[in-house]
């Protein structure tokens, strides 16, 4: 069976199969607060400093912003390197530092113990390569395969024990790094941006 989605725009996409996402949303207060928050309910913020565009002394990190990036946790723990310095910033009356740069990276699981992995930012979507580190990985980025889903499992451990006491998590850098990244991957005219 052959179906059709059509866009709040009009726009026409036909499918065999559909697999959809419901639209996602802020919070209702946020939405109520005159300036605060978009038409969804989301912070709007500047996407680097993620300081909020209505009031300099509200931040916002994570699935209240309106950043261009996805609800992943590892948004809000790249964001959360950026938040604090500029709170700190902010308190001390210097200029804030547009450091946050969308990185995401994060596991998607698609079955029989395999996983993809993908590594983004607001400039450069998900490509081919390795990560965290270059030339040896070990992990694949965009090829499923078991060590993905192997890695996936023992982030999880990580998750609990480094990242939520708040132990640096070493080889993970809060702006997405280009090494090991297969960017001749991208249509010519993305890679050059």
């Amino acid at each position: 069976m052959s179906g059709r989605l059509i866009s709040w725009d009009d726009r026409e996409v036909p499918f065999d199969l559909l697999v959809s996402i419901p639209l996602h949303g802020g919070s209702e207060i946020v939405a109520r607060s005159p300036g605060l928050g978009d038409d969804l309910g989301f912070v709007r913020v500047d996407r680097g400093t993620l300081q909020s565009e209505a009031a300099p002394n509200v931040f916002a990190i994570g699935d209240a912003t309106n950043v261009p990036t996805s609800k992943a946790g590892s948004v809000a723990h790249f964001e959360g390197e950026t938040l604090i310095p500029n709170i700190q910033r902010l308190l001390q009356g210097r200029e804030l530092e547009s450091a946050y740069d969308g990185h995401t990276n994060c596991f998607i699981e698609t079955g029989f113990h395999k996983a993809l992995m993908i590594d983004f930012n607001y400039e450069i979507e998900p490509v081919p390569g390795v990560f965290p580190e270059p030339h040896v990985g070990p992990l694949r980025l965009l090829r499923e395969s078991r060590l993905n889903h192997l890695g996936k499992l023992a982030f999880e451990w990580i998750y609990w024990h480094v990242l939520l006491p708040g132990r640096p998590m070493l080889g993970i850098s809060t702006k997405m790094q280009l090494a090991g990244k297969e960017l001749g991957a991208l249509e010519p005219e993305r890679s050059t941006r």
